[in-house]
């Protein structure tokens, strides 16, 4: 038996919040331009059942991915492996349990986390309750060119494959979808106060009168993609023109091919690291920085700085790094997934995916937790992804190389 159900709920917080993903904003919320949700898709695939999530936030910490994991498997019997959360990564929305990076939560953060919780469970229950058969996935895909790609200089290469999976019903009409691309949520100002979905969350509701359905969305290997250098703008027509142009593409993909999404396996794979933290390196940067910013006055640069000075400065702060990548493998028949708590460069995404033997791998990041950019060692010469790392030069390499080796 082949079924899909879906279901959704509006997670916008009610009153003023702090927003995260910029550190030139200070402000908390002064509005709602577009709601914030969450939305599942369940699959029964030959009696083994995958709930996957998905949110409009920039983040979660490990420790809530694991409650919605624990929480489904004590009230649907479904494997935690095979419960998948992932953000939108939206970076105009709320602070939301990143205790993996920032080791700490506020009691708005902890009663936030748990309204999200509750209406995510709200939306697994209520699709449980609706599931359809379905007799064929198909996937459409393509390359969307002019809105977004690697934000570190159009000269680099990034990743602008979009997938589509149609789940379709005996007569043909798509019933769900699946939708997977790679972008940073930042077309708005960082110094927008209007909680919204962005990139992501916007591009799924202009993707629904095309395809019927409203579709799950997934963020990929994003570390080093954004629209950065193509945008027109940073307001709310900029995300609309955006947002509908890459819809409008999608629409005209055409069909490929079809999966099989049978039998379900899994790997889940481990990756730790541990290090003291070099004090002098790091204020020998951040002094470095510091200086650059006395001196830049256009727009981006100042942003840019002040999130890598604000970034050197969380570094200091600990005396011993401990970063957690432990990620998970989920082969569905012809559909390979790489699952990863991280915001992964976009060559170590097409590099996993060329090793891949499936018909169709992807990768989908920002998925049961969200720890550091992992970055090239060619990029620890000054650019933003290498800064932000928490992961030393080469680590990077060593975590994708375990993750190949692992592919089914």
């Amino acid at each position: 038996m082949l079924e899909v159900a879906k279901s959704s709920r509006a997670i916008t917080p009610a009153g003023s919040v702090p927003i995260a993903g910029h550190a030139m904003r200070t402000e908390s919320s002064t509005g709602v331009h577009d709601e914030l949700e969450v939305h599942v898709l369940l699959l029964n695939l030959e009696d083994t059942k995958c709930c996957f999530i998905n949110a409009d936030v920039i983040g979660v910490g490990f420790d809530f991915a694991r409650r919605v994991q624990a929480t489904v498997h004590e009230l649907l019997g479904i494997d935690p492996a095979l419960t998948i959360f992932s953000v939108t990564h939206t970076h105009t929305g709320p602070y939301f349990g990143l205790s993996a990076m920032t080791g700490t939560k506020t009691e708005a953060e902890a009663q936030y986390e748990d309204e999200v919780l509750d209406k995510t469970i709200e939306a697994v229950l209520d699709a449980a309750k609706h599931f359809v058969p379905f007799s064929d996935v198909v996937v459409r895909q393509g390359e969307v060119k002019g809105f977004y790609g690697n934000r570190n200089g159009l000269d680099k290469p990034g990743d602008e494959v979009i997938t589509v999976l149609e789940f379709r019903d005996e007569n043909g009409k798509t019933v769900a979808a699946f939708v997977n691309m790679s972008c940073h949520s930042t077309i708005m100002n960082p110094l927008e106060t209007r909680l919204s979905a962005d990139m992501l969350g916007n591009v799924r509701r202009e993707l629904a009168p095309y395809l019927g359905v409203v579709p799950l969305m997934s963020n990929g290997n994003a570390g080093d993609l954004s629209n950065r250098l193509y945008r027109h703008g940073n307001d709310f027509n900029e995300l609309k023109r955006v947002t509908s142009g890459i819809a409008a593409h999608i629409a005209g993909f055409h069909d490929g091919a079809s999966l099989c999404l049978t039998p379900v396996r899994y790997h889940e794979v481990g990756f730790e690291v541990d290090y003291d933290t070099d004090k002098e390196a790091l204020t020998e940067a951040l002094a470095k920085l510091e200086r650059q910013l006395s001196f830049a006055t256009e727009f981006d640069a100042r942003k840019w700085l002040l999130s890598e000075i604000s970034g050197t400065r969380r570094k200091l702060a600990q005396d011993h790094v401990h970063v957690c990548l432990n990620s998970t493998i989920l082969r569905l028949g012809d559909l390979e997934l790489v699952i990863v708590p991280c915001e992964l460069a976009s060559a170590f995404g097409r590099q996993i995916k060329r090793s891949s033997n499936a018909k169709l791998c992807l990768v989908w990041g920002y998925a049961n937790g969200c720890s550091t950019y992992v970055v090239e060692a060619s990029e620890f010469n000054g650019g933003h992804d290498g800064i932000s790392t928490r992961l030393l030069r080469g680590q990077a390499e060593e975590y994708v190389a375990r993750l190949i080796q692992n592919l089914f």
